[in-house]
């Protein structure tokens, strides 16, 4: 593991005060990483996507944008949480970055801006000044951004998008963290994103991952977690709510949607 253990280091301050209002927070004491792919289940409102961002936190990891998370106004409860935590590594990876769904769309709107203006510049510096050396540094970020992402993240439809990001950013040895990533994923992008978690893996990259999805959680060896009257518990696969519900319903829909519309 290049993450090996968190755990919370030292007593909670105003635990009327989010994020140390939440029970999972109160009730967390450690945790050890056993597995290269670590997921974690639970309903809304269960802390997963906080537990989260207090870890990223803690482990410095950088948001998609490649932005700090520290200073971002969004993420000031998870700074205060990461104060609280202790990480114990392997080895500290550089490689690795923290994703929320949320964060997605101004990232791409980011790109698309970079891209537009490297090229502009490029064309205007080709025509007033022929051959001149200023144009290479934004030639460079035109030519990195493209062969990055190809003609844009904008381009490409939401689901598409976010496999193209993560094709483009997942490195070996790196540590992600990812929040709900199957939040516009198909079924069959939920497998693609299965085998780059796999290809991955097999390079020596480690993921801990907050998820809704029967189908991420099926990732084979996966240590999978789910939170539970407020605490974080070790659950087999078939044990998950979000699994045995989505199998219930779909063995039997018209159960399910009788009681609904009666």
């Amino acid at each position: 593991m290049i993450l090996k253990r968190v755990s919370m280091a030292g007593p909670l301050p105003d635990i009327g005060r989010f994020p140390f209002s939440l029970p999972v927070i109160q009730e967390f004491r450690e945790f050890t990483f056993r597995a290269p792919v670590t997921i974690i289940a639970g309903d809304n409102g269960t802390g997963k996507t906080t537990l989260l961002e207090g870890i990223a936190a803690a482990a410095d990891s950088i948001l998609i944008s490649r932005l700090p998370m520290e200073g971002n106004p969004s993420l000031a409860h998870a700074q205060e949480l990461a104060d609280r935590l202790s990480l114990s590594w392997s080895v500290k990876t550089r490689n690795g970055f923290f994703f929320r769904a949320m964060d997605f769309i101004t990232y791409t709107i980011e790109v698309a801006r970079m891209r537009e203006d490297a090229r502009a510049a490029v064309e205007e510096i080709q025509e007033r000044s022929p051959g001149s050396l200023e144009v290479m540094p934004h030639a460079r970020t035109y030519a990195e951004l493209r062969n990055l992402y190809g003609d844009g993240l904008d381009r490409r439809s939401h689901g598409e998008s976010f496999l193209d990001l993560f094709g483009a950013r997942f490195r070996p040895g790196g540590f992600y963290i990812l929040d709900e990533p199957e939040a516009p994923l198909s079924p069959s992008n939920q497998l693609a994103l299965l085998a780059m978690l796999h290809d991955m893996v097999g390079q020596g990259a480690q993921f801990l991952i907050s998820t809704h999805s029967p189908i991420l959680m099926a990732y084979p060896g996966a240590d999978l977690y789910e939170i539970r009257g407020g605490r974080l518990e070790p659950a087999a696969f078939g044990e998950i709510e979000h699994v045995r519900l989505t199998k219930d319903f779909l063995d039997s829909p018209e159960r399910y949607l009788r009681h609904l519309f009666e």
